[in-house]
Order: structure tokens, then C-alpha cells, then sequence
């Protein structure tokens, strides 16, 4: 087996993990909006489960179909007859694994908080940075940990897409009494950017940028996100949290001045991190 098959496998596994953690099921999928589902991960594969697993849950159909024209393309060849209830729940089962974290996130923000890789060595980033004197932005997984790191910083921006973690977030941050925080809630003008290609912020507005996994960084809009990112930001650390997400690719990454490091991450040991700094 390859790497990728056993990076592909230990993937699938967890996520079916979050799926029993959770109690995920078809309907939770009533919890998301369209632009959830376009995460950059659609393929014709998903796509055709899409089609076979909406045969018996018009409600969840009805629910995206306004929003999102591109569940249904002319490239998904409907079935020679009528499917059987076994397909339909197997595409169902194969969709909810697929989609479970954004699924956790929608249903069980605290669940979601309490994953172990949330959670990464902060004082790579105190060593560095005196930590009251720097204006911090925040986005993608470990956020609702790191932002309880700055509560005495200078200010803490945070980038949340999801609205129900953003809630969530804003609560955290209410009984954690973090100071100067502000959430920063933005959707890009073009559907196909995502939120960290057109960040809400003046240019360099803050000292420091601490983004954690995120598929923004994994899709075709990465060189956006990272040139938006060093925009707004004086410095930049990308950490590879989440096990969720595919490793980033060095030499793209390199060619653009970040360089890696490591982290220990809670419940995985080392990681890969990446700084871009021009001043600390």
C-alpha cells in the first residue's frame, strides 16, 4: 500500500470516529448551508452519492437545492433502474463520513472544541512574540484553544467561517474574559474564493497571523490565502494541526518564505509548522 492509500485510510478512520462521537447522521446535513459543501472536496464520485442518497430524503434535497447548483451535473449518469434502500443508505453513510467534521462542528461546537489536536505547544509563539504587546488573527482548527492563549494580548481578531462555531466562539471569549477581542465575520464576494483569500482587515493590522489547518490552505486558493495572509499580517505561523488534513506541500511553500518547523501537537506528538516572519 502507498502512503497516500495509508494517509487515505487512518483519514477515513477518524472521521468515522468523529462520526460515532458525534451520533452523526443524513439529516444533520440539514445543519449546513450550501457553501459548506463546497469545500473544495467535490468530485463526480460525491456528487453521484449525492444524487442516490437525496432518493429518500427529498427534506435534505429541498434544504440545498436553492443554494447550490452543482450537486446534480450533466457528468452523474443517473442509475438504469430504480436503486435499492441499501445503496441509498451506503451513499448516505459514505457522504456524512465525508463531510463529519464540518457536520461536528454544526451540531456540537463543544465536541468539536474538545478534539485533542485543538490543542498545540502555544509557546513556540511566547518565545517569540511578548505576547501584551502583539495584535494576533486567528482562523482554522485550534482556534477556540489558541484564542484562550491571548487573552491578555493586545487584540485577538478571529476569522470564523461557520457560524455556529463563531457563536460559539463568542461565548468562549466572554467566559474566558478575553481582552480585545473581536470576531470577524466575512463572506468573499466571489463563491469561489474562500474567507482566508479576502480577509476584512487593513493591510498589516496585526503582528501576528496564527492559522491552523484549513482547506483554504489545501485547495487551489492556497497562494491567495498566504499572500492575503502576509498582507494583513507583520508575521505568519501555519501549523498542521488537524490529522484531517492532507500535509502541505514544502517547495510551493518555501519558493513563498515560509520555512517549517515543529510542534507538539496534543494527542499527536511532533508536527510540521511553518513561520513567515519579517519582524518580531
Amino acid at each position: 500500500m502507498h502512503a497516500s492509500d495509508n494517509l487515505q485510510s487512518e483519514i477515513y478512520n477518524l472521521k468515522s470516529a468523529l462520526v460515532r462521537l458525534g451520533h452523526l447522521c443524513f439529516d444533520d446535513f440539514l445543519l449546513l448551508s450550501a457553501e459548506t459543501l463546497d469545500t473544495g472536496h467535490r468530485t463526480p464520485d460525491l456528487t453521484c452519492d449525492w444524487t442516490l442518497a437525496t432518493n429518500n430524503a427529498p427534506h435534505i434535497e429541498y434544504h440545498f437545492r436553492s443554494g447550490d447548483r452543482g450537486l446534480q451535473p450533466a457528468n452523474c449518469r443517473p442509475a438504469a433502474g430504480p436503486p435499492s434502500l441499501a445503496d441509498i443508505l451506503a451513499a448516505q453513510q459514505r457522504l456524512v463520513t465525508h463531510f463529519a467534521l464540518d457536520l461536528l462542528k454544526a451540531k456540537a461546537p463543544p465536541l468539536y472544541d474538545a478534539l485533542p489536536w485543538q490543542d498545540w505547544d502555544f509557546s513556540i509563539v511566547a518565545r517569540r512574540f511578548k505576547l501584551w504587546q502583539t495584535r494576533f488573527l486567528l482562523a482554522g482548527d485550534g482556534t477556540t484553544v489558541a484564542m484562550c492563549r491571548c487573552r491578555k494580548s493586545a487584540g485577538v481578531y478571529v476569522l470564523e467561517p461557520c457560524e455556529t462555531i463563531a457563536r460559539y466562539i463568542e461565548r468562549k471569549a466572554a467566559l474566558e474574559r478575553i481582552r480585545r477581542f473581536r470576531l470577524v465575520r466575512h463572506k468573499p464576494q466571489a463563491p469561489s474564493l474562500k474567507p482566508l483569500s479576502e480577509i476584512p482587515l487593513p493591510d498589516n493590522s496585526v503582528d501576528l497571523a496564527v492559522i491552523g489547518s484549513c482547506l483554504d490552505l489545501e485547495t487551489g486558493n492556497w497562494k491567495l490565502a498566504t499572500d492575503e495572509l502576509q498582507r494583513v499580517a507583520a508575521n505568519v505561523l501555519i501549523v498542521e494541526n488537524s490529522p484531517l488534513s492532507s500535509p502541505l506541500a514544502e517547495a510551493p511553500m518555501t519558493d513563498v518564505g515560509f520555512r517549517p518547523e515543529t510542534v507538539d501537537v496534543s494527542g499527536l506528538g511532533p508536527r510540521r509548522c511553518w513561520w513567515r516572519l519579517s519582524r518580531t
